[in-house]
């Protein structure tokens, strides 16, 4: 008899089945009158390409605990099959493939009625695949997709003796901020043995926000320590920050590519500035998304200038937003006049001729960055 974690997947995997009756069906609405496996799949893929990239998750997810527990000499638990060899072992698709199958399609196959579905079938999707991947999108505003130079620092200061829940708190808040393969395992790792509540939660969500294919791991069992029930409201301000700092927490482990210096009035421009810099592997710093948690603008203080002074010096280069608003601004100029001080590359962008606070082509650009970092700035509107 199988065990409980196997009578969990099985149950998770019939439920999935019955999940994707529908959009079978749907898709063999729209099959033309000859068809083999490779269109279905193609067809598959490409009307859903959410329940696609589940399926290959969902497959990597189990192949890798089965492996991790042949590791441990247990043995496999789950054999699951890949995305492609999964849909072709369903019941129904197996049915379409069989020569009963095909032969029964061909006979009753309409060539007007099937162009009339496949034209009301893919305006449908299509406006149903752009709205998740709009909100998947605004999801991932604030994260960048890059992978830090100390995300293993972090990953081992979570793991070291002693830590307290706060302390997890503020690594998970620290690696939220960032969308990476070596992350995600993490995070994952977390969903399934992350015996604190609040933390096990916070993976979960940071996957699921994601668009991730992640199921919430169900509290434990048993007595409750107080561990696992502790939370903490990490409510910090920017003394908070520069304690840490001071007291060489994991704060000092940090390394930036870029700092970018900026009026918040191009706030807008920022994040796109951003994914054109991880594009081509460069991790930037922003003090109201990479410092979130401590640096918040009612709280400005001395403490806020300390910590930015701390920021510039882990930074390998400072990229200004060259505009009217941060020429005169004070936060301006006080981080390219420290930056200058450590003799550091200084690089702008113009934005001044950019309508709307869009950047609309290469061409915006002012100052490209040299061979050592970058051979030019690849930013595009939104529009392009």
């Amino acid at each position: 008899m199988p065990g409980k974690a196997k009578r969990k997947y099985d149950g998770e995997l019939m439920r999935f089945n019955k999940k994707i009756k529908r959009p079978l069906k749907l898709i063999k609405e729209i099959l033309p009158q000859e068809y083999d496996q490779e269109l279905i799949v193609q067809k598959f893929k490409y009307f859903y390409p959410n329940e696609w990239r589940i399926m290959e998750e969902r497959y990597q997810l189990y192949f890798e605990k089965d492996n991790f527990l042949v590791k441990k000499g247990k043995k496999r638990r789950y054999r699951p099959l890949n995305a492609k060899d999964y849909l072709l072992n369903l019941p129904q698709v197996k049915g379409w493939l069989s020569q009963k199958g095909k032969l029964r399609h061909k006979d009753n196959f309409d060539l007007e009625l099937q162009q009339q579905r496949l034209e009301k079938f893919k305006t449908k999707r299509i406006a149903k695949i752009k709205k998740f991947q709009a909100k998947i999108k605004k999801n991932k505003k604030k994260v960048q997709d890059i992978e830090p130079l100390y995300i293993d620092a972090f990953i081992a200061a979570y793991h070291q003796r002693g830590i307290s829940t706060e302390g997890k708190v503020e690594i998970v808040n620290e690696l939220i901020k960032y969308n990476s393969e070596k992350i995600n395992e993490f995070f994952y790792k977390l969903n399934d043995a992350e015996r604190n509540d609040q933390i096990r939660i916070m993976a979960f969500k940071h996957l699921q926000l994601l668009g991730k294919y992640v199921k919430l791991r169900k509290k434990f069992k048993g007595k409750k320590k107080y561990y696992m029930t502790e939370k903490s409201d990490f409510n910090m301000t920017p003394i908070d920050l520069w304690e840490r700092i001071s007291n060489d927490n994991i704060q000092n482990k940090k390394v930036f590519d870029v700092f970018i210096s900026h009026s918040l009035i191009n706030k807008d421009i920022v994040n796109k500035v951003i994914k054109s810099l991880n594009n081509q592997n460069l991790n930037a710093y922003c003090d109201w998304l990479s410092d979130n948690d401590f640096l918040k603008r009612k709280l400005v203080s001395d403490y806020t200038k300390m910590v930015l002074k701390k920021r510039l010096e882990q930074s390998k280069s400072l990229l200004l937003l060259k505009s009217n608003e941060s020429l005169n601004s004070e936060w301006v100029s006080f981080e390219l006049d420290y930056f200058k001080s450590l003799e550091k590359p200084i690089y702008y962008i113009g934005l001044d001729d950019c309508k709307n606070n869009r950047l609309n082509s290469y061409e915006k650009l002012d100052y490209n960055f040299d061979e050592y970092y970058i051979s030019k700035l690849n930013i595009k509107s939104e529009n392009n």
